[in-house]
């Protein structure tokens, strides 16, 4: 089937970012949201590719094309329009499993499905709708426009062909696939949970604040983004809803550390509200530990 026209369900960051991704591609791209703030993921893209624009990574006429294949809506009959289908929203099996069966109905039998699911299994989301054989998990890693890699799993029902679509959806985008085998937590947001729950408790210990463990740790590895501004980029709110999730399945090496819930609490989510682990500019840019000191002498 040939795919031009993809639904994007979520607008969130993830789900932003595999607009942009897509629609910079060449696909046109329906994004649905009834969330807080999904209307204001038009602009969100529009200050995404600014950047790229002020790095000539683009040109402006390359950026009017590409927000002019993104659409944004309310309305889920859209749905019937579409080629391929991409459910990006938070890792909720209920929420998800609803939004699914919803677009089981809408969409035509043949639409292939991917969810980008990181804690729950395609498999237990596929028993929710009539197509479970076209149901592909394809996990993309945020920011999606800039990482390369994406992670790839099929259910027990999954067909071959809804995989290949996946792939080639994927590779497309520029992604390097990687198929691996079903579990909650994939590979991704396993490993990184465990490097920033390990890093909060050296946090919350007093061993290091978190720019020296940021710091360390980045220059370590050769990790052009540590795992501090990983989370805080993904949201902190959203690493803890994956530590839970991996907690109820695989014991208390996944318990969060008392600081992450507490900076949720707070409210002190990461790059959204400017404040997480480290923190950030009005346009998301990473305010480095003698910036931060700075702004706080002159606070004082």
């Amino acid at each position: 089937m040939d795919i031009r026209k993809i639904a994007v369900l979520g607008a969130g960051r993830l789900g932003r970012g595999i607009a942009e991704c897509a629609a910079s591609k060449g696909y046109d791209v329906i994004l649905f949201s009834q969330g807080a703030g999904g209307q204001d993921a038009l602009r969100r893209i529009e200050k995404s590719l600014d950047r790229k624009l002020a790095k000539w990574a683009i040109t402006e006429s390359e950026k009017r094309l590409i927000l002019g294949r993104i659409s944004y809506t309310l309305d889920l009959k859209e749905l019937s329009k579409v080629d391929l289908l991409v459910e990006a929203t938070i890792d909720h099996f209920y929420t998800k499993q609803e939004l699914l069966r919803t677009a089981d109905h809408l969409c035509r039998p043949e639409v292939v499905f991917i969810s980008t699911s990181s804690t729950l299994r395609i498999s237990d989301l596929a028993r929710g709708i009539n197509r479970t054989d076209l149901l592909v998990g394809l996990h993309f890693i945020p920011p999606v426009p800039s990482v390369p890699v994406a992670e790839l799993v099929r259910g027990t029902h999954t067909d071959e062909q809804a995989v290949e679509v996946a792939r080639q959806f994927a590779t497309r985008l520029g992604k390097q696939v990687v198929e691996i085998q079903e579990s909650p937590g994939l590979v991704n947001p396993r490993t990184l949970a465990v490097l920033v729950n390990e890093a909060a408790y050296l946090i919350d210990e007093g061993v290091c604040d978190a720019y020296q463990a940021e710091t360390i740790i980045k220059r370590a590895w050769g990790m052009t983004q540590g795992p501090l501004e990983m989370a805080d980029r993904l949201g902190l709110d959203l690493v803890l809803n994956w530590m839970e999730q991996l907690q109820e399945v695989f014991g208390p090496r996944y318990a969060p550390c008392p600081l992450i819930r507490r900076y949720v609490r707070e409210r002190r989510l990461g790059v959204k509200t400017r404040l997480g682990f480290l923190a950030y500019t009005e346009d998301d840019a990473l305010i480095t530990e003698g910036e931060s000191t700075q702004q706080g002498k002159q606070e004082d």
